[in-house]
């Protein structure tokens, strides 16, 4: 005897309570939106009308789904950013490090001329510093300091800074950018030949020396990094200090 088909009673329809939760963990503000629709999804499944029901579940369900979504871009933007961040740090300490370990120390006892005798950058000469001239090039990169009553071709004479009075304060009262190369060294020309004269005593074409300056750059500026050095040279050999005569 065949047997007739039995009919399973059909699934209520969801509320899309889940959904609201996934909402409320992932990215709250869907999780508050979804919330009413999961409540009036309930109270028309109480009443019997299931079509009311689903419809509102399934709201209730969108808005779960696009909460869920949402964080997880979020979440993806966020570790990329941080792991461009991570990146960048290391970067940026590598390259401190490498300027690190390629300046030289000096002797403790802070003296003019104290610094090592061979292969000083001349970015770590300090102020009274005297160094071997010959064999130099146009480029100069590391000078041999020697003590300044031994003979010697150059001196670090004098170490300035550039004042915020040459400079014109933005409206809110910050320093403007970089004022440029040619600025730069007109400015520094003017301070080091100015305190030349002043350590000398005498006017500087009358000195017989060469004077030169390292001044800030554009990425100096950047790192606030506002320091003038002022050197001189002399065809022949110096002994002692400019201005010690």
């Amino acid at each position: 005897m065949a047997h007739p088909p039995a009919f399973r009673p059909a699934a209520e329809p969801s509320t899309g309570a889940g959904w609201t939760v996934v909402g409320l963990l992932s990215w709250w503000p869907f999780g508050v939106t979804a919330y009413p629709h999961t409540q009036r999804a309930t109270a028309a499944l109480a009443a019997g009308d299931r079509e009311q029901a689903a419809a509102e579940g399934a709201k209730a369900r969108r808005i779960g789904i696009a909460g869920l979504v949402f964080a997880i871009v979020i979440t993806c933007a966020a570790v990329v950013a941080m792991t461009a961040g991570l990146l960048a740090l290391g970067f940026w300490t590598a390259s401190q490090e490498d300027r690190t370990e390629s300046a030289t120390s000096y002797a403790a006892d802070d003296e003019p001329g104290s610094g090592p005798e061979a292969g000083t950058d001349v970015w770590e000469l300090r102020e009274g510093d005297c160094y071997l001239t010959e064999g130099l090039t146009d480029v100069v990169r590391t000078v041999d300091v020697v003590p300044c009553d031994e003979p010697h071709g150059g001196e670090l004479f004098d170490i300035t800074y550039v004042a915020d009075k040459v400079l014109v304060q933005n409206d809110d009262g910050s320093y403007p950018d970089y004022p440029g190369d040619a600025w730069m060294a007109r400015y520094a020309d003017e301070v080091c030949l100015a305190e030349l004269e002043k350590q000398n005593g005498t006017l500087a074409e009358r000195s017989n020396l060469h004077r030169w300056h390292m001044a800030p750059d554009a990425w100096d500026w950047r790192t606030m990094d506002r320091r003038i050095a002022c050197l001189v040279e002399s065809d022949t050999d110096l002994t002692g200090r400019v201005g010690s005569s």
